[in-house]
């Protein structure tokens, strides 16, 4: 999740990026957080891609309410948050599809019941496993997990851009990924249901190209319970 903070003063600047590094770190969630301190240094990177922005409306220069407005033409879903001394602005936030509206001074669980909400709105999947590679700690999204298998006493982690191993017991992985989208294939093998692109006769052909077999015993039962994973995300019900 990107997170962008604009606020001309830096006493604002540190209380709101504390506020939004305890908020992910209870939530346990990945964020890339990007401080601007005015609207022009934000513009000038012409980077519009945030899933949350964080606006100081009074600002020297280019102000909240102009930031806000470039940002809504480049960005429909973008969560536009205001930070104000005063809520005499809260009737013109909404032209642009503000989020929410904080009166300085804010408190934390303001904050908090405001992001929870916001977080959940946008539907990321912020979810991960942490697990030791290379002396390590690594954290590793669940959304980029393409599959996982077993190798000479190492966990594998096959993403699209790496292979993170790990010295640990296949089971161990197995109760770290108690998801639904993971299931079981093959023996200590476990693919990621929503990075399948194909599926043949015996195996599961992924969105890389890579070629994961199904267990030849249990071919039709983990054949079903793929379509069945299909068929309730397509139809929108829980599978959690």
């Amino acid at each position: 999740m990107r997170i962008a903070v604009v606020d001309d003063t830096i006493s604002e600047q540190k209380y709101v990026c504390e506020c939004i590094e305890r908020f992910f770190k209870e939530h346990q969630m990945k964020y890339e957080l990007a401080v601007f301190s005015s609207g022009s240094e934000f513009l000038r990177r012409k980077d519009f891609g945030f899933d949350i922005a964080l606006l100081d409306i009074c600002m020297e220069g280019i102000n909240g309410f102009e930031t806000a407005q470039c940002i809504r033409h480049h960005n429909q879903e973008c969560r536009l948050i205001f930070l104000t001394v005063s809520d005499d602005f809260a009737v013109r936030s909404y032209r642009v599809q503000a989020f929410d509206y904080f009166i300085k001074p804010y408190t934390y669980d303001q904050f908090a019941e405001t992001m929870e909400r916001c977080v959940k709105s946008l539907n990321i999947d912020a979810s991960y496993i942490e697990l030791k590679s290379s002396r390590m700690h690594v954290r590793v999204m669940c959304r980029e997990i393409l599959y996982a298998d077993y190798h000479n006493h190492y966990v594998q982690i096959h993403t699209d851009s790496d292979i993170i191993r790990s010295k640990m017991y296949f089971d161990e992985l197995e109760t770290m990924l108690k998801d639904p989208r993971f299931l079981y294939c093959n023996r200590n093998c476990m693919v990621n249901m929503d990075r399948i692109k194909g599926i043949e006769k015996l195996g599961f052909l992924m969105e890389n190209g890579e070629y994961v077999p199904i267990k030849k015993a249990d071919h039709r039962a983990i054949r079903q319970a793929y379509a069945d994973y299909v068929f309730k995300k397509m139809a929108g019900t829980d599978h959690g």
